[in-house]
């Protein structure tokens, strides 16, 4: 699970799961996708970094990352990239979405969605699922939902970026919320089932055979 967790925001998808505030306060970058391997199966160099996307292996990448805001100007390293700032991080591709299946992001920057009910799709069930760039269990839910969504077609999906524990969206919807990844599950009658707290596949199963899946 990725545990709540203080840290500045994040905006685009990338790496590290439950990335741990640095020692002492300082002004962060963004976590972007820059650094995630094209491959499973990375070769990392001796900084622990994908070597293809490594930043102090290929200084030609530098103002690529500087660009997207990927930079830590304390170690002077892409933020996607510190492993002093996020002790945690994961550069494992990112899964593919599956062709035709129902996704939506509904909040991209933890920006407030004050109904969830009124996106929810009637006759099918709908997930709605809390994540962050940071964290790791997110993207393996990903690639599990994914994989449902792509031999089932009554089960949508509905994405929310929370960024951080301090965005609106997470003021509202993530209070007392210890941990990621956190979906919500609506039924086919467009009513709210119950809620899945982690990586809790089983779980997300038995929610949605209860909200009228097959």
């Amino acid at each position: 699970m990725a545990f709540r967790k203080f840290t500045l925001a994040v905006v685009v998808l990338g790496a590290a799961c439950a990335s741990s505030p640095p020692p002492q306060p300082h002004q962060m970058g963004t976590i972007s996708t820059l650094s995630a391997a094209s491959t499973e199966n990375y070769e990392r160099c001796p900084h622990n970094v994908p070597r293809e996307v490594c930043a102090v292996c290929n200084p030609a990448l530098v103002p690529k990352f500087k660009a997207a805001g990927d930079w830590c100007p304390e170690h002077d390293v892409p933020e996607s990239q510190c492993w002093k700032c996020h002790p945690d991080l994961n550069f494992d591709p990112l899964p593919a979405r599956p062709v035709n299946a129902d996704i939506v992001e509904l909040s991209h920057a933890g920006e407030d969605v004050p109904s969830l009910e009124a996106h929810a799709v009637k006759g099918k069930v709908t997930l709605f699922d809390f994540y962050a760039v940071w964290c790791g269990p997110c993207r393996t839910l990903d690639k599990y939902v994914f994989q449902l969504l792509g031999r089932r077609s009554d089960v949508v999906l509905r994405k929310l970026n929370m960024v951080s524990w301090e965005t609106p969206l997470a003021e509202r919807y993530l209070r007392g919320v210890e941990s990621l990844p956190f979906v919500i599950v609506y039924g086919k009658d467009g009513k709210r089932v119950r809620t899945v707290v982690g990586l809790n596949t089983r779980a997300l199963d038995r929610a949605i055979t209860d909200g009228g899946g097959l």
